[in-house]
């Protein structure tokens, strides 16, 4: 029986993403996997998908609101998925999913899996632009043969949100990771000296970090001001933020108080990455909504204090004081005290790092959650009849 062929498509796919895993590691004598992509480059860690033979298609968007190149893409997509006789196109966020419908309607003939990362964010748009984001999500819906979630959390919402409308059915796959990679390995104690050192922490500093594109919805608003009430207390306490976006000069203005305490490190590779959240004390990921926070996976593998707000993902599979110190979303003084109370408490610090750590490597390993991908493609082909090559016609 010939391979089943699996075509996704990302803006950007990173190594060590789980997209990744997916793509990377699925058996190929039954699958044959390849990608196609908004950008040339990964954001963060180039996957070099050719020289595994996996093919990587460029339809180029240069921007998130090049809308006429989204229409482009499409088609290039339509074209791309007969030339290379694709039987699933497996799309990721939000406008590869538009796209991903679009061309479904230009070349109906393969099974179309649109995965929902991006958050209830669609929904809190405000306006006629959030009217017509939400209409074009709907309508993407209905083009879609499956929908797939991350969490029960997404499930329900997606129900509750879009009830009324017409949905696919919803299946649930949580993400799975290269655990045993580099990036998610602890940091050694002399790999953790030696990094704080480098970076002119001493061991007696409590380092906080916050990894994330800089947006208001990321809390790290909340974070920083929490961070300066902490910063009048404890002279040794430390914020990094590791990253950037279109909030980050207002950001660095609200971080004037506590200035000399706070390090603004811009976007990082995947080992610096590693390399911050391990050397750091406390990993604060207060956002305000996430499908699946990818940072929550990290700051656990790597065995450090988390604190989170109970999004999607940190809902699902988190116990409050157990595996992570879990605050309300908004609230800057429940961050503070959490802030407070692991900077004065190494021994809650260690217990959470281990308690997360294991609870990671037990369930978001892909020798696990691959074969969920493995079964659901199989599945939806022989349900569909699907064989040969789709849009061949």
């Amino acid at each position: 029986m010939d391979p089943i062929r699996v075509l996704h498509l990302a803006r950007v796919i990173n190594r060590y993403d789980w997209i990744d895993t997916v793509v990377r590691y699925l058996p190929r004598e039954r699958f044959h996997m390849e990608v196609a992509t908004f950008e040339p480059k990964a954001n963060i860690a180039e996957p070099h998908y050719e020289a595994l033979g996996i093919p990587h298609s460029l339809l180029r968007v240069p921007g998130m609101r090049a809308y006429g190149a989204y229409l482009r893409a499409a088609g290039q997509l339509a074209r791309l998925l007969r030339t290379r006789r694709i039987q699933i196109l497996h799309t990721h966020h939000y406008w590869e999913g538009i796209v991903g419908a679009l061309a479904k309607v230009l070349c109906p003939h393969f099974i179309f899996l649109l995965h929902r990362h991006y958050t209830e964010d669609i929904v809190r748009v405000s306006g006629a632009k959030g009217h017509l984001l939400r209409r074009l999500e709907a309508w993407s819906y209905t083009k879609a043969d499956r929908l797939l979630v991350p969490t029960e959390s997404m499930r329900e919402w997606i129900q509750v949100a879009y009830g009324g409308r017409p949905l696919p059915p919803l299946e649930v796959i949580p993400y799975g990771f290269e655990l045993e990679a580099p990036k998610y390995k602890p940091l050694s104690s002399e790999e953790r000296l030696r990094a704080r050192a480098e970076a002119g922490i001493t061991p007696e500093e409590v380092v906080i970090v916050n990894v994330g594109s800089h947006r208001r919805q990321k809390g790290q608003f909340e974070l920083v001001r929490a961070f300066c009430r902490l910063a009048e207390e404890r002279p040794g306490a430390r914020l990094w933020l590791v990253g950037a976006g279109p909030d980050s000069e207002a950001l660095r203005q609200a971080a004037l108080p506590a200035a000399e305490r706070i390090t603004f490190w811009g976007w990082k590779d995947a080992q610096a990455v590693r390399t911050l959240i391990g050397a750091a004390d406390i990993v604060a990921h207060p956002s305000y909504s996430e499908a699946f926070p990818q940072v929550m996976v990290e700051a656990l593998a790597l065995e450090r204090a988390l604190v989170i707000t109970p999004v999607s993902g940190a809902r699902d599979w988190l116990v409050h004081a157990q595996h992570a110190w879990i605050v309300p979303i908004g609230d800057e003084s429940a961050l503070y005290e959490a802030l407070k109370g692991l900077s004065v408490s190494p021994a809650l610090r260690e217990k959470l790092g281990r308690s997360g750590a294991q609870l990671v490597r037990t369930h978001f390993s892909y020798s696990a959650v691959n074969p969920l991908y493995e079964k659901l493609y199989t599945d939806l082909c022989h349900a569909t009849r699907i064989c040969g090559h789709p849009c061949a016609q």
